[in-house]
């Protein structure tokens, strides 16, 4: 029996021969959807600063599709695909004819469709113009993907197709299914796991490797047979693929960071593989996490935040919002970085930087500390005692609150605040006049980042500048709040190894690299502050509980400090770490080591102090200005007296030389055994802590703590020896050295 042609075979075939003569002029004229190309259902990747995933946003509908693979020789991704899909890719236009004739002729043979000739470029019009499947949609697509081979390069052909493909689920493109599948990138896929994924296109529900592993199995050794038919693998490399065991696991989607993450959200400046690399560095984070976990762990307070920021460039190294993200008991969801708190003495330093930029103190400078009572405000030291007159120093490293309000009133209340606003910590957005002197007491609320960012501004030599989560965020133009000598004169009365012995008692137990911090402790001890910083970070850190309860923990030298400290530790594992170089405009001076200010003939012992050349003011010592007895500020006065009064049993030899002995003789040893000519001076004090100047022949020799040795090199003559405070209390023996 003869058979029959089909009846629309006659039509085809005439629509076939019109088709074609009218594609050429067709490709190169009718316009082409360009714009198509450079759209994708594209999921946004933030990564960290080196490109390790941190989050994956999905597109709107759903899809993971990670956009910007690159086809090179060396990926096995790239051979499969052509293997499996298209041996001719790499030789025709766009459409195979070989592959179509044969499509044709199978198909007319048995009568109905069991063989096509699409290629990868029609793939890449049919994934970019989706369309019913019949015979003048594959006429259109062979005629787009025609157009397309004349715009593209069969690289980035290959890449559109792979970055498009669906490979099951909501995952499109070959990076997602990489990442999801396998736990790495397209590029790092093993032969065995290229041909696998390379075979799911054809049907990728069908042959998802997670839920239909045998099915997986069988097309991947399809596309090995198809990659050594191509002449791409060997039979030895096609036998190891196959044997190869895959470890297929549908990766989690990554969440790390997660404050971080959420604070960045999807900025609209993505790369063009809708890839954010922001300015976190993960391992920086992990290790913020793991020090603010086990530093809280066991304790009374709930809740904590760290914040790490690079000083020069604003970027945010590493933000954790709370210990336990998923602590609902803790409000571990609540991001402490940007969580409203009250600042404690967080803020004193920046008002201590405007008075030393203004010329009003020096280091050495003495300020009253006596009991002052105003109007709506009582304020007290933490420690609830007064030392009458304390250097500027002093005061500003124990945090003392009295000095704190003298040095607000001497720059003004209002220029504090406008300072502070300059500084961006927006939450002190109430006038000058509702904070009241409080402010610089830590009155009002700040956020640990916004703080943070502060002092990194002391830290870059007082310009302020915002801080950045995306490191292609344009690059912010400086705001200058200090100067730079101001900053310096800050960091260096808040550092060296003196601060760590005042946070510990000891410095024995307590190795640091070069850095300054300051803490806080807020009203009622709800809240522990310590900020620290060198010339390369900043580390913030705060403690605390959601709800705003007191408990006695919540010290920042008790529990913020340590945090902070650990985490410089691991920045600079040998403590060999940088630190500021001394502006030109900070010079030496000698003052009166009684009153801080420019010595008189009738001042005793002079000590040395830094100042702002042309701008520290040289006041001539108002103590001694009517003779060698000192003459205190009337308020200092009249708190001496009435202290005197409370407390007439305690000794008017608050100071006392215990080394060396009064009238003691000592002889100089030969030359050889010069390391052994040194003399030990000490002294006892009633307060414990404060600094003891040492002075021979009134020269400066030094400082120490009362119980701790200074040692100067003997030599011969008799030599008077004494000590002094800042209160003014002292003691002095005479020597004699043969």
């Amino acid at each position: 029996m003869k058979r029959r042609l089909p009846r629309w075979l006659p039509g085809t075939l005439v629509a076939g021969a019109v088709l074609a003569a009218a594609f050429p002029a067709a490709v190169r004229w009718v316009p082409f959807p360009a714009d198509k190309l450079a759209r994708w259902p594209a999921a946004v990747i933030l990564t960290d600063r080196h490109g390790e995933p941190l989050r994956v946003r999905l597109a709107a509908d759903g899809s993971d599709c990670r956009p910007g693979y690159r086809p090179a020789p060396e990926h096995w991704i790239a051979q499969a695909v052509v293997a499996a899909e298209d041996r001719r890719f790499w030789s025709h236009p766009g459409v195979d004819a070989l592959a179509l004739v044969r499509a044709v002729a199978q198909n007319l043979a048995s009568g109905r469709r069991v063989s096509g000739a699409s290629t990868i470029s029609t793939q890449v019009m049919r994934l970019i113009e989706p369309r019913r499947r019949t015979l003048v949609a594959k006429a259109i697509e062979a005629f787009r993907a025609l157009q397309l081979e004349r715009r593209l390069g069969k690289d980035e052909i290959l890449a559109q197709y792979l970055d498009r493909a669906p490979f099951g689920g909501n995952l499109v493109g070959i990076e997602a299914a990489a990442r999801r599948y396998f736990g790495k990138g397209a590029a790092q896929l093993s032969l065995a796991e290229a041909a696998m994924l390379a075979g799911l296109p054809q049907s990728p529900a069908r042959l998802r490797p997670d839920r239909h592993p045998a099915r997986a199995k069988k097309r991947q050794a399809y596309v090995l047979e198809r990659m050594e038919a191509c002449g791409f693998i060997t039979a030895r490399e096609r036998a190891a693929g196959l044997a190869q065991p895959l470890d297929v696991r549908p990766g989690r989607y990554p969440f790390r960071a997660p404050h971080f993450c959420d604070w960045v959200g999807v900025p609209a400046r993505a790369g063009a593989d809708a890839t954010v690399r922001t300015t976190l560095d993960a391992e920086l984070q992990r290790t913020a996490e793991e020090v603010l976990r086990r530093r809280l762990q066991g304790g009374s307070a709930k809740s904590g935040a760290v914040v790490v920021l690079d000083v020069q460039t604003g970027a945010v190294r590493a933000m954790v919002g709370s210990p336990d993200y998923f602590a609902v008991d803790r409000a571990g969801q609540v991001n402490g970085a940007f969580a409203p708190r009250a600042a404690g003495s967080t803020l004193k330093p920046f008002a201590y930087a405007l008075a030393l930029d203004r010329g009003l103190v020096t280091p050495a400078t003495m300020i009253a500390d006596v009991p002052l009572r105003f109007r709506d405000l009582e304020p007290r030291n933490f420690s609830l005692d007064y030392r009458g007159l304390v250097g500027v120093r002093d005061a500003l490293v124990q945090s003392l609150n009295l000095p704190a309000i003298a040095i607000e009133r001497r720059v003004g209340q209002a220029r504090f605040h406008a300072a502070l606003r300059e500084l961006g910590l927006a939450t002190i957005d109430r006038p000058a006049d509702h904070y009241g002197l409080g402010l610089v007491l830590g009155n009002a609320e700040v956020r640990l980042l916004d703080l943070a960012n502060a002092y990194a501004c002391l830290a870059r030599g007082g310009a302020w500048i915002p801080v950045r989560g995306v490191e292609a965020a344009p690059p912010a133009v400086p705001r200058p709040v200090f100067s730079s000598a101001a900053c310096w004169l800050i960091g260096d009365m808040l550092g060296g190894e003196e601060r760590a012995r005042d946070a510990t008692g000891h410095a024995a137990a307590v190795r640091l690299p070069p850095l300054a911090w300051k803490t806080g402790t807020s009203a009622g001890l709800r809240d522990a502050w310590t900020v620290a910083w060198n010339p390369e970070y900043v580390i913030g850190a705060w403690v605390g509980n959601p709800d705003g309860s007191a408990s006695d923990e919540l010290v920042g030298r008790k529990i913020a400090t340590p945090i902070a400290w650990d985490l410089f530790r691991r920045l600079y594992p040998n403590n060999q770490g940088p630190w500021f170089a001394r502006p030109a405009g900070v010079e030496k001076r000698a003052v009166c080591a009684t009153s801080g200010c420019a010595p008189g003939s009738h001042c005793g012992p002079r000590v040395e102090t830094w100042a702002i050349a042309r701008v520290s003011r040289r006041e001539l010592c108002p103590v001694h200005r009517a003779g060698p007895a000192a003459v205190w500020p009337a308020e200092v006065a009249s708190f001496l007296a009435r202290r005197a009064v409370a407390a007439p049993e305690e000794p008017a030899e608050a100071v006392r030389i215990l080394s060396p002995a009064r009238g003691s003789v000592y002889r100089r040893l030969p030359v050889g055994e010069a390391d052994a000519q040194r003399l030990a001076l000490e002294a006892a004090s009633d307060r414990a802590g404060e600094t003891i100047h040492w002075f021979v022949d009134d020269r400066s020799v030094g400082q120490s703590r009362p119980g701790e040795k200074l040692f100067w090199p003997l030599a011969r003559g008799r030599h008077q020896i004494a000590c002094s405070t800042a209160r003014g209390a002292g003691d002095c023996v005479q020597i004699a050295v043969e």
